[in-house]
């Protein structure tokens, strides 16, 4: 003979005074009441609370919401620097950059082999790869979501999209950085790898405008890059019009006259010319023609690209 079972207790419905401020309960959805004297709504705040935000219930009986704290800054900055070396185009790129720096790294030792390479010259000479493939990094970093239409994952997970270009341009300045530290080291370690095989001095001395004239153009290189990316949506189209309207800039400062006179003004190449000269720093007047160069070729491109992310449908 078996003793009586125990069932469990069927989930009944109470009254949340909440749902009954007025007293009646037509529109209301009622709280049900679990066995272990959790409530259901106290249940969805726990389940969504795991993950990461809480349950909203309604009144009119629709589905809930989930509401929560926005994504911290930080943890986008993660993400959008591991999306950078994670993609295989983003890693093959940064290595290339790497190889091509060492290689124009080479190239100078070789050919200075007998006197040893100056500091200044491997410095300078590694950065000229660099300039042109780490605008390219930035435009990937802008555009490659949308090429490859994993965008509406991102601004799901964080709908402000100001918010994620904010994230990805700075985590473009921020590898952009890092690779300009990497080459001033390399550049330390092959003057006294060529110094060492030529028996000549070790001379590491180098005017300060010129690292400063380096960081600046790097990073007015990268964005740029997400200017273009931002600006075209479009990693192929990006790219190409990076490399051919600064081309045609060229041209026509070269064939007509009015552009010619006012060069440094309107081409960016040329306003960046006296940042790395070794002679002397930059005055003051060239530092403004660079900075007016940037509003048109980085400054610009940017805040339209900007103003096209918010406002292009995700697909």
């Amino acid at each position: 003979m078996t003793g009586p079972t125990s069932h469990p207790q069927a989930p009944t419905a109470t009254r949340s005074p909440l749902d009954d401020q007025d007293g009646t309960m037509d529109n209301a959805t009622p709280t049900t009441t679990h066995p272990r004297g959790t409530s259901g709504s106290d249940a969805g705040h726990a389940d969504a609370s795991r993950g990461g935000g809480r349950t909203a219930y309604r009144r009119d009986g629709e589905a809930p919401e989930l509401t929560g704290g926005a994504l911290p800054f930080s943890r986008l900055l993660r993400t959008e620097l591991r999306k950078t070396v994670d993609t295989r185009a983003g890693r093959w790129l940064l290595i290339v950059i790497v190889a091509l720096t060492a290689l124009a790294m080479g190239l100078v030792m070789w050919f200075g082999r007998e006197n040893g390479a100056a500091y200044s010259t491997l410095l300078l000479t590694a950065v000229l790869p660099q300039g042109v493939l780490l605008p390219v990094l930035g435009i990937l970093t802008a555009a490659s979501e949308w090429s490859q239409r994993t965008a509406l994952v991102t601004f799901t997970q964080e709908p402000r999209r100001l918010r994620v270009m904010s994230a990805k341009s700075l985590a473009a300045l921020l590898l952009g950085l890092a690779v300009v530290a990497v080459t001033v080291g390399l550049a330390v370690l092959a003057h006294l790898a060529s110094a060492g095989l030529a028996g000549s001095d070790v001379d590491l001395s180098l005017p300060g405008h010129v690292y400063g004239g380096i960081v600046v153009l790097q990073l007015a290189y990268v964005l740029m890059g997400v200017a273009f990316g931002a600006l075209f949506l479009n990693v192929p189209l990006a790219i190409a019009a990076f490399f051919v309207l600064p081309v045609l800039m060229n041209v026509v400062s070269m064939t007509v006259g009015w552009v010619q006179d006012r060069a440094a003004w309107i081409d960016q190449n040329v306003a960046a010319l006296p940042l790395t000269t070794l002679d002397a720093a930059p005055t003051g007047e060239q530092w403004a023609q660079f900075g007016a160069t940037s509003v048109w070729w980085v400054l610009l491109p940017l805040a339209l690209g900007l103003w096209r992310v918010a406002r292009r449908e995700v697909k």
